[in-house]
């Protein structure tokens, strides 16, 4: 028979979900409860705009969540999570970029780019893959 080890990486996902304790029971129900259970159990961290964990930005809750739940899955992954600290927000794009910007329709807003429905923190990976866009149109 073959014994599971429970490394201290997953230990909380097989925990029992009655075992975890609500942060302030008289303010948080419902949703909102089920919210900060999420964020306290993962080490997932919102500040304001965006919710953290392991260093990556998430627009939603759940894919914060889901990431995390991934991360855990792994037996020899370390513990990611950690305290949240605010994620630096890319710089403003220069003149320069915001000429290569338009010639893609590459859009600056709310500190990120975006490239159609994409979100990008970065400018390289908006731009890659515009151009990655473009060569597949050009190929059709």
């Amino acid at each position: 028979m073959t014994k599971t080890h429970r490394t201290k990486a997953n230990e909380r996902l097989h925990a029992p979900a009655a075992a975890t304790t609500p942060l302030d029971p008289s303010r948080a129900s419902g949703a909102s409860f089920e919210r900060e259970r999420q964020m306290v159990d993962f080490s997932i961290g919102y500040d304001g705009l965006h919710y953290g964990y392991n260093g990556y930005r998430y627009d939603r809750l759940a894919d914060a969540v889901a990431y995390a739940r991934l991360m855990r899955s792994r037996p020899m992954q370390e513990e990611a999570g950690g305290r949240f600290g605010a994620l630096r927000a890319p710089a403003p794009p220069t003149d320069t970029q915001r000429s290569l910007m338009a010639s893609l329709d590459i859009d600056f807003r709310d500190g990120a780019y975006r490239f159609r429905e994409f979100r990008y923190d970065g400018l390289m990976d908006a731009v890659n893959y515009a151009k990655l866009t473009r060569q597949r149109q050009d190929k059709d």
